[in-house]
């Protein structure tokens, strides 16, 4: 494992090459050894290759339409984070896939999905609303770290590591839509990016669950009602991650919303320092420009 922690300005985007070695310290039940808290994440994971190339594509086709320089910017490392994210939850499904997971069959309609979105403003705005469903699952890591001290050290560094750089580029996707659409009012700009988050949030809730009992058969667990119990309660009241996130996904909804935070300067400066102390020394890591 390699990397550099890359202490920056609040408003950087900084990609970060680090490799974390989820396929040689693949585990199961790595979350408090607890199959509903990991499913929890690793479902995320299995949207995340598709999702990520997805991302980048729709960012990328107006990247040269765009004259503001400083967003065009904004969007290349943006396209770099993601595609560094891409490898590491590639083998982030491949370690899962070796623990006998049936990552394939859960990722299928996850692609086709994807897929079957062919206009560029469409895939933009669902590009937009699934951005800030990510940025408030990072806000939420790196304000409640304690969440993942239990989680096994490569997995706690990756998603610490992925909630940082989520922070730093949450706003790109909906400067973006705003810089695309300038022939657009404000109330037709809403209804884009309310449809977006519509067109994704249900989709999205379905294919997660669909995947949860496909996910515990590769370990003999059966998802009877006992198990769905446990389930709501894990999500929905102690630890509540979903709970914790609804409020925030929801002020998606506002006219007005805004994507930034008071408090995002201080959240990406803890978590560039928790990045910093857990790595351990390796070689430093040249911010590239992979093919993406």
């Amino acid at each position: 494992m390699h990397g550099s922690a890359h202490m920056g300005n609040p408003d950087d985007i900084i990609p970060r090459d680090i490799r974390f070695g989820i396929l040689e310290n693949a585990q199961r039940h790595w979350l408090d050894g607890d199959i509903i808290k990991t499913v929890l994440i690793d479902g995320l994971s299995i949207f995340l290759p598709e999702g990520e190339r997805f991302f980048i594509r729709s960012l990328k086709h107006y990247g040269p339409k765009i004259a503001d320089r400083e967003l065009a910017a904004e969007i290349n490392g943006y396209a770099i984070q993601e595609a560094f994210h891409t490898r590491e939850h590639e083998e982030y499904n491949r370690a899962m896939t070796a623990l006998g997971y049936d990552v394939e069959k859960m990722e299928k309609p996850i692609r086709l999905g994807f897929e079957v979105v062919k206009n560029p403003l469409h895939r933009l705005a669902i590009t937009c609303a699934i951005e800030h469903m990510t940025a408030t699952l990072s806000s939420l890591t790196l304000r409640h770290p304690e969440l993942l001290d239990n989680a096994a050290p490569a997995y706690r560094r990756l998603w610490m590591w992925h909630a940082l750089e989520e922070l730093e580029h949450k706003a790109v996707a909906l400067d973006v839509l705003k810089a695309a659409t300038p022939d657009m009012s404000r109330w037709q700009r809403y209804l884009v990016r309310v449809l977006g988050m519509n067109a994704t949030l249900f989709p999205f809730l379905v294919l997660f669950l669909r995947n949860v009992p496909i996910y515990a058969k590769a370990d003999g667990v059966k998802t009877g009602l006992r198990f769905w119990l446990r389930f709501i309660w894990v999500t929905l009241v102690a630890p509540g991650y979903w709970r914790r996130c609804m409020p925030n996904v929801l002020r998606y909804y506002l006219p007005g919303f805004d994507p930034r935070n008071s408090d995002d300067a201080e959240l990406m400066r803890k978590g560039r320092e928790w990045l910093a102390n857990d790595m351990p020394p390796g070689r430093a890591a040249t911010p590239a420009n992979p093919a993406v």
